[in-house]
């Protein structure tokens, strides 16, 4: 799932969390409760945080069974 991508990306991320709430343009509390899982998070939030954390979205490859 996406969510736990970007979850996955925060974390092992070097920077503060306050940090990456900073850089991407949102609200450290909505940060804060999207990693808590008490709240998910808009598009728009998760496209932020992704761009900010150089992350990109790709279709995977599926292989053809024989």
């Amino acid at each position: 799932m996406i969510s736990e991508e970007l979850k996955k990306a925060i974390l092992s991320s070097k920077k503060t969390k306050y940090a990456i709430a900073v850089g991407s343009g949102i609200d450290h509390a909505v940060l804060r409760r999207f990693l808590n899982g008490e709240r998910d998070i808009k598009l728009k939030t998760a496209d932020q945080l992704a761009s900010f954390l150089g992350l990109e979205l790709y279709k995977k490859k599926l292989t053809e069974s024989k």
